[in-house]
């Protein structure tokens, strides 16, 4: 069991933001809500799937919608504790059990924060895993769904304090449509708690070690500053990635659509790159990448847009002349696979293109 300082809380956001690829959700709020855990005298949990007992259950707390586009000037309303509380009692009514932990949805600035967050004020662990090995846009991006697990029951709750039981879906597609459906309805964001199952079936079908990943992404971070070396660099090289673009963000067309934020963003080279442009293709995070419209990354790599200080950049918050620096790595394997594309490869996002591994785009473009 590893108890988390407020160095830990600070460099858990910086990567996780990172591997959040554009979304994962507000950072900056995670970061609050965590140092606020610390500062009343929470702890902070971080166990292995080893730790528990395989029989007890754990689930995934979170928040579903749409980000709010840059342009937005409409705030999301928040979430009072007693709210995801109350969700949480009403699973463990349904399952007439009690939890004993969570898993993170996916690793992202927000919605890993939360998982902590809500394990923080029941004295209740955080698995060191989750269900993406990255931020995704869908609940269909599951590792829990691509080994063939349901993620019901689950509950889903409004900011207002309405609260929606969930005992079974005929698909995961009508669930996910459900869901947005939800939050397109009250103030872009609905929390939700779902895919209990026992330690046992977690440690299984869950990315092991992501949470940890993400903490020494921060780390690395850190030290690069520390140190004045090249932060983009360092990130490429911990995830085996690569350097390939740097410019300004020169304009974007993003909008809110039916529980997304969707479109592109165009990001303008200088130096070595001033003749090219690079296209980012948006549904929350950053899915799909273009130089000079010849493909770079594909689904499910990464694409990580860094700002000058080396913090990973959130589509949300956006500006025109923002100077960047994209790193482009491999997605986590579990994603590669013929199963793992089907679900989130090009075509399950109608983008007609068979997927290529980055590394393999990244060589043809003689990027290395």
């Amino acid at each position: 069991m590893r108890l988390l300082n407020y160095s830990d809380v600070k460099h858990l956001i910086i990567g996780a933001t990172i591997l959040g690829v554009g979304g994962g959700g507000d950072p900056d709020r995670g970061f609050k809500l965590l140092c606020e855990d610390l500062n009343c005298g929470r702890s902070l949990k971080l166990c292995s799937f080893d730790e528990l007992n395989l029989d007890s259950y754990v689930a995934t707390p979170y928040f579903a919608g749409s980000m709010p586009s840059p342009k937005s000037k409409s705030s999301r309303k928040s979430f009072a504790e007693d709210v995801m509380l109350k969700a949480l009692k009403i699973l463990e009514g349904v399952l007439g059990s009690r939890l004993e932990g969570f898993v993170a949805t996916e690793i992202g600035g927000g919605n890993t924060a939360i998982a902590l967050h809500l394990a923080s004020i029941l004295n209740l662990p955080l698995l060191d895993g989750d269900q993406a090995g990255r931020s995704v846009p869908e609940l269909t991006h599951s590792t829990y769904y691509l080994n063939g697990l349901s993620l019901a029951p689950s509950v889903i709750a409004s900011p207002h304090g309405d609260y929606i039981i969930f005992k079974e879906y005929s698909s995961i597609g009508n669930y996910e449509g459900i869901v947005r459906g939800i939050a397109s309805q009250v103030s872009g964001s609905v929390f939700v708690i779902d895919s209990p199952v026992k330690v046992d079936v977690a440690r299984r079908v869950a990315i092991n070690g992501s949470v940890s990943r993400a903490i020494e992404i921060g780390e690395v971070v850190d030290e690069a500053k520390s140190k004045g070396l090249d932060v983009a660099s360092k990130i490429a090289e911990k995830l085996n990635g690569y350097v390939i673009f740097e410019g300004v963000i020169d304009r974007y067309e993003l909008n809110e659509v039916e529980g997304f934020l969707i479109g592109n963003v165009y990001v303008k080279g200088f130096g070595k790159h001033t003749s090219s442009t690079l296209r980012i293709w948006v549904k929350n995070e950053n899915i799909f990448a273009w130089m000079d419209e010849e493909p770079i990354a594909m689904p499910p790599d990464l694409i990580i847009m860094l700002n000058e200080d080396g913090y990973g950049v959130v589509n949300s918050k956006i500006n025109v002349g923002m100077k960047v620096k994209i790193v482009v790595a491999p997605g986590p394997r579990e994603w590669r696979t013929p199963k793992g594309l089907e679900i989130i490869g090009p075509r399950s996002f109608n983008l007609n293109y068979d997927y290529k591994p980055v590394e393999l785009l990244v060589k043809e473009r003689h990027l290395t």
